[in-house]
């Protein structure tokens, strides 16, 4: 989930770079690229089975301890951030870069998307501290 959110958010800002300068070959390569929410949805379920099976394993042991709790919840998270928020802005860009739109529509756009992968990226370091210090 947190390599395919940062690729994201890497061909997000290739993506704007490209659209100051070539506006058409942005567009294209916009077009083009790899729809990663597949892959994002595919690691959230396998993150929350992940922990679901540690709780069996462990005997919900986990369950009892903030750090677990917090990670949990954080995961839910960034599953609905990125469910809700990041495909809307990502349907809103596709959109408008498909139209000829104000200038200030797109950068509403890619103000929230900067917004979305910011917050998705934070939340992914708050999730591995909290897998690297657990503490109770």
């Amino acid at each position: 989930m947190a390599g395919t959110t940062l690729v994201e958010y890497l061909l997000s800002k290739h993506f704007w770079k490209l659209y100051s300068s070539d506006r058409s070959r942005a567009i294209t390569s916009n077009e083009d690229g790899f729809n990663f929410h597949l892959l994002v949805d595919i690691g959230v379920v396998l993150v929350i089975l992940s922990g679901v099976t540690m709780l069996i394993i462990f005997q919900g042991v986990f369950a009892k301890q903030i750090w677990f709790q917090i990670k949990i919840g954080l995961i839910i998270i960034i599953a609905i951030n990125g469910s809700v928020v990041g495909r809307r802005q990502d349907v809103k860009l596709k959109r408008l870069i498909s139209q000829e739109n104000r200038k200030e529509d797109l950068m509403k756009v890619k103000h929230r998307l900067d917004l979305f992968y910011n917050s998705q990226l934070c939340m992914f370091l708050i999730i591995f501290t909290l897998s690297v210090f657990k503490f109770n």
